[in-house]
């Protein structure tokens, strides 16, 4: 398992997903939280990346398991990776 691609690839979609450039997502720290760069109170993004991770954990067998509720706006982009890879 290649982590820092896998990284990379969530930072995409977290960029995507709350419709912000993405084209050196490998740029995003880690330490930014969800509600800077769009993510709102009412969730709605927030369910799509759990989605988008959960397919991101299926696709690279990492073993892990996503939940309905596991992201909220006040997580961090590292929070949203280790929800993945650790």
């Amino acid at each position: 398992m290649d982590i820092v691609y896998i990284s990379n690839q969530i930072k995409y979609d977290i960029l995507t997903i709350c419709g912000k450039p993405a084209t050196k997502a490998y740029n995003l720290l880690t330490d930014t939280p969800l509600h800077s760069i769009g993510y709102d109170d009412d969730g709605e993004l927030c369910r799509k990346l759990e989605n988008k991770l959960q397919m991101v954990a299926e696709e690279y067998q990492t073993g892990r398991s996503i939940s309905r509720g596991a992201v909220s706006k006040n997580f961090t982009v590292r929070q949203c990776i280790e929800l993945v890879i650790v």
